[in-house]
């Protein structure tokens, strides 16, 4: 989900200050009124996750980089994501989202590892596993029919006596559960801010609050950036923008179109005394996903609405997602409602993300698109914008299908 400006996706309600206290840490951005050199080798428009991940990855190979951002880092769809890497558990279509999304959920544990080392920065990422609960047999051949995920997902099945025996805080009365012991989780913003801050640290630059953001090419390539402040020169341009991303390819003649959809999310936390009907693992069922925090909250999420870009949460979701997650965890019926909040995802007209170099415009890349897998595929697309910037292919990296030119190419209708 993302921001009214150029974060990874369109504006949301932010989710309080909590996860933002979780890390500390500080972005310190700077202001382009006090900047001496306009001017960077490559400039990221964007400061959601996918923006800040590859800031980071171009910053640790040593290349100068200025990330813009219209409002601030982490603000829009970063903040509203449930911060899943559901790799194993994501019924994904096309087969390269499938290896992206395995290869990218190990990436970002080796990123933890650099970032910790780095920052000192904690953003609750953790390998706790996802339990996918089944009401009845019917239920699971259902499942088994229609699902698409790899079937090279490492998972195991419990029976009920082993349902009970693993997750007492689950409904008794399940069927049975598939296990991914694989599956992770972090807290979006905390690492979207881990990312910026370690990017600032290896010499990065960050600017937010740059208002009105525009691409400046001509028949040579990419010149820059124009905002309201003034004009910055670069060799590169990153769209990282999320659901403004089309509206800035779409100024200088490239149709790269995404669509919003809404999510809602809310957050729970249990009393003291009702701790042990807390949830340890994330649950991934059909009908919610239920989400432990280490910052203490139990996220439960999410709706999934096409065409809508408001950011309210509406009762019937709120009373939807309750009724839906107290199923499966009952529990939460004793819990305490903490907030609910909203963002706005960007879908593309084939379901993969745009990523990579535009053919018709030299110096222009994408990175946007991730519709609600951008904090799973943040690690891996900031390796692949970073191997193409040193020269690679998008044949050589292997990822042709995620071409921002795919679509023309196809003759698709946009």
């Amino acid at each position: 989900m993302n921001q009214s400006g150029m974060s990874q996706h369109e504006g949301t309600v932010a989710p309080s200050n909590d996860e933002h206290k979780f890390a500390t840490m500080s972005i310190s951005s700077t202001s382009t009124e006090s900047q001496g050199a306009w001017h960077s080798e490559t400039i990221i428009v964007g400061g959601g996750v996918i923006g800040c991940a590859i800031a980071f990855e171009l910053a640790s190979r040593g290349q100068e980089v200025l990330l813009v951002e219209q409002s601030q880092i982490a603000s829009g769809a970063s903040s509203a994501a449930a911060g899943m890497l559901a790799a194993d558990s994501e019924a994904f279509a096309h087969p390269l989202m499938v290896k992206a999304a395995y290869d990218s959920r190990e990436l970002l544990h080796k990123h933890k590892e650099q970032i910790s080392a780095l920052t000192g920065i904690d953003f609750g990422l953790r390998r706790s596993g996802f339990i996918t609960p089944f009401r009845s047999y019917s239920d699971l051949n259902q499942y088994k029919n229609k699902w698409k995920g790899s079937s090279g997902a490492e998972q195991f099945w419990w029976d009920r006596p082993t349902v009970q025996r693993e997750a007492e805080w689950l409904n008794r009365e399940t069927y049975g559960a598939y296990y991914r012991p694989l599956e992770s989780e972090a807290l979006p913003v905390s690492l979207t801010r881990a990312y910026a801050r370690s990017a600032q640290m290896m010499g990065a630059r960050i600017w937010e609050g740059v208002q009105d953001v525009r691409l400046v090419v001509n028949n040579d390539g990419v010149r820059g950036v124009a905002t309201a402040k003034g004009e910055i020169s670069c060799k590169h341009v990153i769209v990282a923008a999320g659901l403004h991303g089309g509206e800035l390819m779409y100024q200088v003649g490239e149709t790269l179109p995404t669509r919003p959809v809404k999510g809602e999310i809310m957050a729970i936390r249990f009393p003291q005394d009702q701790a042990v009907y807390r949830p340890d693992r994330t649950i991934y069922a059909e009908d919610v996903y239920i989400v432990p925090k280490v910052n203490g909250e139990v996220w439960i999420g999410a709706t999934s609405l096409p065409g809508r870009k408001d950011h309210s949460v509406s009762a019937n979701s709120v009373q939807r997602l309750l009724g839906a997650a107290s199923y499966w965890v009952p529990g939460i019926k004793g819990a305490d409602f903490v907030r609910a909040w909203a963002g706005v995802r960007p879908a593309t007209p084939d379901g993969l993300p745009y990523i990579g170099k535009c053919e018709n415009i030299a110096g222009l890349y994408t990175a946007y698109g991730h519709f609600r897998n951008g904090i799973l595929l943040s690690a891996i697309t900031s390796q692949w914008i970073a191997d193409m910037l040193e020269g690679k292919s998008a044949q050589e990296i292997g990822i042709e299908a995620f071409s921002p030119d795919r679509l023309k190419r196809k003759g698709v209708m946009l």
